[in-house]
């Protein structure tokens, strides 16, 4: 009798090792606004954007001679994302200053007194917009005026003023001796300044087309080398360009409203639209990393924050919707037997299945709206989705 509780028939181990009944799937029938959206990646990036590497450094004191040995961060006043105003001090290389002034034309040369060009012209605007004036120097000339201009701006930032020994007479200042007796010291250091010429080397000056920008890289700590790129300031603030994938074109369109979200911090954004490109096609070498896509502009109900500089989003479009509410099934709920009228089968309370011929409406989100013909659909119905 014991051993009977452990013995199976042939009979019953057949009927255990059977497939269980197949179960019916369902889902409800729901009422709601169905919206159709299509997602896509992006990563803002700045409009413009300038780069600053001095090759060299001059001696700290200011004098004709280099730093000498490699240059070296000494100070680091501002750090990324910090704003950048017109004469600012913006990083120290080897104790002499780098520091931005407004201009179009890049520093390409050691602007010394004497010379004269359209970059002195706006040497001259930038230090007179600081309120240091040229004085009588002509505009364009790099004259007495424009020297004693830079010396008062250098002596305001609290470096020494950078001079070159003088080869030519130019317009330097010469030492004026009177009949009266003078001490020996006197002469001494007025002929060393009338050999002196001022000057404001390329390595020291960032010229900037517009302000306010913003420092978005530094390549370098204090006591380390700075990079091959010193400074990156951005300009104009920022764009975000998303990445459509060609097979949605057509779904997507200028001024339609989005959703950015920035998965890292979990922070959305509300925005839109404002263009919508032609299809980027890259290099047949490049199209197993870089898949064609089609740019989309968007733009921020507020402008971007810089410090969302180089970082990447998802974009969320709403390509359509309903006007309102309708009854929705799941994809899955829909057939099309051979008379080709789509329906959905709803299971009742007692188990029984009920065929309802329906028109079928926009799809999204994996729902389908339905509109019901010669028969009665309601929210909450089970409809069968499978087995």
């Amino acid at each position: 009798m014991v051993a009977s509780f452990w013995v199976d028939s042939p009979a019953e181990v057949a009927a255990q090792a059977k497939p269980p009944r197949a179960s019916i799937l369902t889902a409800p029938v729901e009422y709601k606004i169905l919206k159709r959206t299509v997602i896509f990646r992006g990563s803002f990036t700045s409009t413009k954007s300038v780069d600053f590497a001095p090759a060299s450094a001059l001696d700290p004191s200011g004098g004709s001679g280099s730093a000498g040995g490699e240059m070296v961060v000494t100070k680091t006043p501002r750090k990324p994302g910090d704003q950048v105003q017109p004469g600012m001090l913006l990083v120290e290389i080897s104790y002499r200053p780098v520091f931005a002034l407004h201009g179009k034309i890049p520093a390409i040369r050691d602007l010394t007194q004497g010379v004269s060009g359209p970059d002195v012209t706006q040497l001259q605007r930038g230090l007179d917009d600081l309120g240091y004036g040229r004085g009588s120097d002509q505009q364009g000339h790099f004259g007495s005026g424009t020297a004693q201009a830079v010396r008062r701006f250098y002596t305001a930032l609290g470096y020494p003023v950078p001079v070159v020994a003088k080869e030519s007479p130019g317009d330097a200042p010469k030492p004026v001796l009177s009949t009266r007796s003078r001490s020996t010291s006197l002469r001494i250091q007025a002929r060393d300044k009338a050999k002196k010429l001022v000057r404001v080397p390329k390595s020291e000056v960032m010229f900037l087309p517009s302000f306010p920008a913003r420092i978005t890289a530094l390549g370098g700590a204090v006591g380390a080398r700075p990079s091959s790129t010193l400074l990156k300031v951005t300009l104009g603030g920022l764009r975000l360009i998303g990445h459509l994938d060609p097979s949605a074109e057509g779904t997507v369109n200028t001024n339609q409203q989005v959703q950015v979200l920035l998965e890292d911090s979990g922070k959305q954004y509300p925005a839109r639209v404002t263009r919508v490109g032609q299809i980027v096609k890259p290099k047949e070498s490049e199209k197993d990393s870089n898949p064609a896509y089609i740019p989309v502009t968007i733009v921020g109900d507020r402008p971007w924050s810089p410090v969302l500089n180089n970082q990447d989003a998802r974009i969320t479009v709403t390509a359509a919707a309903t006007e309102s509410q309708v009854l929705a099934v799941p994809e899955g709920a829909i057939t099309a037997p051979a008379d080709g009228q789509a329906s959905v089968t709803v299971l009742t309370g007692k188990g029984e299945r009920r065929r309802v011929p329906v028109i079928a409406g926009m799809s999204a989100d994996g729902f389908v709206e339905v509109r019901p013909q010669g028969g009665q659909l309601h929210e909450g119905d089970k409809v069968v989705v499978g087995r």
